[in-house]
């Protein structure tokens, strides 16, 4: 009995030493477990500062920021020899940034590295990415080992005369601070949430001279003429592009397409329209013009090459595309997307949102006076959800431009889009709308949604709704929309911040 009562002791105390050993691993363990999820905590910690830092500089800032003429050749002459100088100034601070920061005993740094990745300077512009770096490291008191992080982002900016179609919504007026806060808290001024954009899109504003009122630039492209022809487009000019008797005399009202051996040009018109009605039929994206009663129909088919012009005396057929530029040298009473009727004509239709842009057609509408939108714009094969343009594929964006003054005789006109009152009560525009005075939303109790993006002198509201969705497109296209009226003055803007890549060491 007593050998087994030592025995018994001798195997008790032997496991209770081993559940005290296993105890005292497994305490090691847990503290390690701790310890290296506080380290992951603390690394991970530097990133969130580091990107943070970076959002809340971009928030921070009064967007765009206009620069002198020679303030931009200074960025563009710095960018050209891959300097950082354009993400300094748009950051306000230089580059690496470091930034400590602790909370207990969890340490963590961060640091910003950024270098501009290669692109193709413009003349007009510069469309510069620069590729970032934020690397952390993450350590405790008395824990020798550390950890690292980093992830990889890509800032995007604009400098100089920049295409208005990257802003989702700018004001260019003289605007008081308390007039800016107040569009800032319009509840019904609404920015549907970005995919892809690291930065929520907001409301910018500038002063009133960075919305062009001249659309030579437009004009002599549409009319195949040299852009840099120095000096205004004089009568005999127009007359001479548009196939008429070269003498200074007013441009008879019609509807033209431009042509000349070099090719196709866009369409120009003279005088106001009542009625202009976009469909699509068989693959062809057709333009109907009403005049009273004359009625101009352009059709057009990329993947046949063939356009077809039809005017009120004669059918004209090209086997070339036309450039997809409309300059309407009066107002626009009505403008719309509709279908083609049994007779063959183009019909505006209110009632339901019919596809009325062909799929990869970009269309871009100049009109000197105002233009008053009828009912909805849509683009072919954008599914809508919710009320939501779920925007796929290239971007081919609509630009109605407002410009606000006589292409020719350079006198003042209206620069005013109107949503027409009798429009459906929830429309939808798939467009950029550019006016140089303002948008005003007919009627009561409705909602435009906008999917694209709005730059005017003033917003009329009206107790109407406004929501925009901004085409994100544009970011991955890496190619800036072509036809798009640019600001009148150099500005700075940050056009994305989006993160790429996690790692961990």
């Amino acid at each position: 009995m007593a050998l087994i009562a030592v025995f018994v002791y001798l195997l008790f105390s032997v496991l209770g030493l081993g559940l005290i050993h296993i105890s005292g691993i497994y305490g090691k363990f847990g503290r390690h477990k701790k310890n290296m999820t506080l380290l992951e905590y603390s690394a991970e910690n530097g990133i969130k500062q580091g990107y943070g830092s970076l959002a809340e500089r971009i928030l921070g800032r009064e967007e765009p920021e206009v620069l002198t003429e020679a303030g931009f050749t200074l960025l563009r002459l710095d960018a050209e020899a891959g300097g950082l100088g354009l993400a300094e100034e748009a950051l306000g601070t230089a580059f690496p940034l470091v930034i400590e920061e602790t909370a207990g005993d969890q340490i963590w740094r961060s640091s910003i590295h950024l270098s501009l990745a290669p692109f193709s300077p413009r003349n007009e512009f510069l469309l510069a990415e620069f590729k970032g770096v934020i690397a952390a490291e993450g350590e405790l008191r008395g824990i020798a080992v550390r950890k690292k992080a980093s992830l990889e982002v890509s800032l995007t900016i604009l400098a100089g005369h920049v295409p208005l179609t990257y802003f989702p919504f700018l004001i260019a007026g003289d605007t008081t601070p308390e007039e800016r806060q107040n569009y800032r808290q319009d509840p019904n001024i609404i920015f549907l949430p970005p995919e892809k954009n690291g930065v929520s899109p907001r409301l910018s504003f500038t002063g009133a001279a960075a919305l062009p009122r001249d659309a030579d630039p437009l004009l002599k492209k549409a009319l195949r003429i040299e852009v840099l022809t120095p000096g205004k487009l004089t009568r005999a000019e127009l007359r001479s592009a548009l196939g008429l008797e070269m003498v200074d005399e007013p441009v008879p009202e019609s509807v033209y397409l431009v042509h000349n051996d070099t090719g196709l040009g866009g369409i120009y018109v003279q005088g106001d329209l009542d009625e202009m009605v976009l469909a699509i039929d068989s693959g062809f994206q057709v333009i109907s013009f009403r005049r009273g009663g004359d009625i101009w129909l352009l059709r057009f088919s990329p993947a046949q090459n063939t356009t077809v012009f039809i005017s009120p005396s004669a059918t004209q057929t090209f086997d070339r595309l036309p450039l997809g530029m409309i300059m309407v040298n009066g107002s626009i009473r009505s403008l719309g997307g509709g279908i083609m009727n049994a007779s063959g004509a183009a019909e505006l239709k209110k009632d339901e949102a019919i596809p009325s842009i062909l799929q990869g057609v970009s269309l871009s509408i100049v009109s000197a006076d105002q233009v008053t939108l009828s009912s909805h714009l849509i683009q072919q094969g954008v599914k809508w959800l919710d009320g939501i343009p779920y925007l796929k594929g290239p971007a081919s964006p609509l630009i109605i431009y407002a410009n606000g003054r006589d292409f020719v005789e350079n006198t003042e006109k209206a620069g005013r889009i109107l949503i027409d009152p009798n429009a459906p009560q929830e429309m939808k525009v798939q467009a950029a709308l550019t006016a140089t005075d303002a948008l005003e939303l007919g009627g009561n109790r409705r909602t435009l949604v906008l999917a694209g993006g709005l730059q005017a002198g003033g917003l009329d509201m009206n107790g109407n709704s406004l929501k925009i969705l901004p085409d994100e497109r544009l970011l991955e296209n890496r190619l800036a929309p072509q036809n798009s009226p640019l600001t009148s003055v150099p500005v700075l803007q940050i056009l994305s911040l989006r993160p790429v890549q996690w790692n961990e060491y």
